[in-house]
């Protein structure tokens, strides 16, 4: 996965319409670069990483959005969430079949037939996946959108004639402020959803709040200093254990209609691999949730939310 770009031309203490003007046509021509390497099935890093500048980029969107004239963006807003969609759903089959691959090799050799058999289901969802993505990154609708957005932009940026106070007349860097606290707000309201590791939705909102956290430190990061990046690293540990978990949730969940038509049908070969990887799967998933709670717990040691309101407040902007 490539990391963002830096953005190019910021003035942190510019009005915030010029600054976001600036960071969404730069994570479209991101988004955009990586056409080529996600049609590459060879290696599905390409399809990760546009998958990754699509999220960047609808993150960036999600937290400008108080400040833009909204009505503007309306149909790019859609046509991005159904390329994003399309990239998820190429990228989960990627991620789920490499997975079960890997886990397949501690299986007993009996179940070895039928396990390759639901990992080959898998693959024909992914070839589905695949064909509908490669229709959505034609060239010229792409480069289509890329114009459409450009314009949208442009309109959704425009200040407004009068000088009242609003949100177009603060700064990039308060702005900036506003969008990370709020963002810390959101992962620690969901934090409690370690304390109910069975309650698979708040867990998959806790890990969505601190993905958004951390896209929104590395964006302001040019705005605060080197001393902010820790957060997102941090952040990013936490992140990608419960990214674990909730694609163990997702998997194991996938099991159990293979699981009821086999039983139904007395595949007893069938059954048999099908328990044995939903039995893999739950060990997969308490590892992976261990980890969550000691990097949150290390999060909390350390008074980290403390610390990174402390870095925010005490700047002046």
């Amino acid at each position: 996965m490539a990391k963002a770009k830096r953005i190019k031309g910021i003035n942190c203490k510019s009005v915030a319409p010029a600054g976001i003007k600036l960071v969404l046509l730069t994570r479209f021509e991101e988004l955009h670069s990586f056409r080529e390497a996600a049609l590459d099935w060879t290696d599905p890093e390409g399809v990760h990483s546009m998958r990754v500048a699509s999220r960047r980029l609808r993150g960036a969107l999600r937290d400008f959005m108080p400040y833009l004239r909204k009505r503007p963006l309306a149909s790019v807003l859609k046509q991005l969430k159904k390329l994003a969609d399309g990239l998820g759903d190429v990228r989960d089959q990627d991620v789920a079949i490499d997975a079960l691959e890997k886990m397949a090799t501690h299986a007993p050799p009996d179940l070895e037939p039928e396990l390759k058999q639901f990992i080959d289901t898998k693959k024909e969802v992914r070839d589905r996946a695949r064909a509908d993505l490669l229709a959505m990154l034609e060239a010229a609708d792409l480069k289509q959108l890329q114009m459409n957005f450009i314009t949208r932009v442009d309109e959704a940026t425009a200040l407004p004639e009068t000088n009242q106070p609003g949100p177009a007349q603060t700064t990039f860097l308060r702005m900036s402020r506003t969008i990370i606290l709020q963002r810390l707000k959101e992962m620690e309201k969901l934090s409690d959803g370690l304390l109910k590791p069975y309650e698979i939705e708040t867990l998959h909102e806790m890990r969505i709040a601190a993905k958004r956290l951390r896209y929104a430190v590395e964006l302001f990061q040019q705005c605060w200093g080197r001393s902010i990046a820790t957060y997102a690293k941090r952040v990013s540990r936490l992140q990608t254990s419960l990214g674990d978990i909730h694609d163990c949730d997702v998997w194991i969940e996938s099991l159990s209609k293979p699981l009821m038509n086999a039983k139904k049908q007395k595949n007893q070969e069938q059954m048999a691999a099908l328990m044995w990887l939903l039995s893999h799967l739950v060990k997969v998933r308490t590892k992976h949730l261990r980890q969550a709670f000691t990097r949150w717990r290390d999060w909390e040691k350390h008074d980290a939310s403390e610390k990174l309101r402390n870095l925010l407040l005490t700047k002046n902007v």
